[in-house]
């Protein structure tokens, strides 16, 4: 069983060998642009408070396991989570998101999810255009796009290989829940969450 974070998220940062946000971090500035803006197309960039939400998103314990096995982030409109989720579903998608082994130096080191299944729910499928837009314009003429293959379109994002994994929308409806076990997911109230398996 996770030990459940209530509230605001815990004072300070964790320290580096406590997460794999930094390593995250470095990835995402690294593969994905900015979309729109006078910055489109420069490298993507967290905000201070979206910095901190990541370190703690990512935390582990000692032996490599989740610190927390979810998370939600309520915030007023325009404060940036569609940015944040879109960023994250990448992620979770090609990112270095579960904890492989620690280094030589003590510090947790991150791979890719091996079957990585991003769902973005909502209640109507057209509630997720929005989050999948920012997705298409963080990953187009990104790095991400060329070195890992990506095929991108409106609907969904997936390999050129025909290799397994996805980020696609989902209704919420438990009828049409069927097929893959998701690795990641964001639920309507800007809830979201990964899976719990390590593998």
């Amino acid at each position: 069983m996770f030990p459940i974070q209530t509230g605001n998220l815990p004072k300070g940062v964790p320290a580096p060998n406590e997460t794999l946000g930094y390593g995250i971090i470095r990835w995402a500035q690294t593969y994905i642009v900015q979309p729109d803006g006078e910055n489109a197309g420069e490298p993507w960039k967290f905000t201070p408070e979206q910095l901190r939400f990541v370190l703690w998103f990512y935390a582990i314990n000692p032996d490599g396991t989740w610190k927390y096995s979810a998370g939600t982030l309520r915030r007023a409109k325009g404060w940036g989570k569609t940015p944040l989720l879109a960023a994250l579903a990448i992620v979770e998608f090609i990112g270095p998101c579960r904890f492989s082994h620690w280094d030589e130096t003590g510090m947790p080191v991150g791979k890719r999810v091996p079957l990585p299944v991003v769902q973005l729910g909502a209640t109507a499928l057209d509630q997720t255009q929005q989050t999948l837009d920012m997705i298409r314009g963080m990953l187009s003429e990104s790095h991400a796009e060329k070195e890992y293959g990506l095929e991108i379109s409106k609907s969904m994002v997936q390999f050129k290989s025909g290799r397994p994994g996805s980020i696609s929308p989902k209704a919420t409806s438990g009828r049409t829940n069927e097929g893959n076990r998701p690795t990641f997911v964001r639920a309507p109230a800007g809830y979201f969450c990964w899976g719990l398996d390590d593998d």
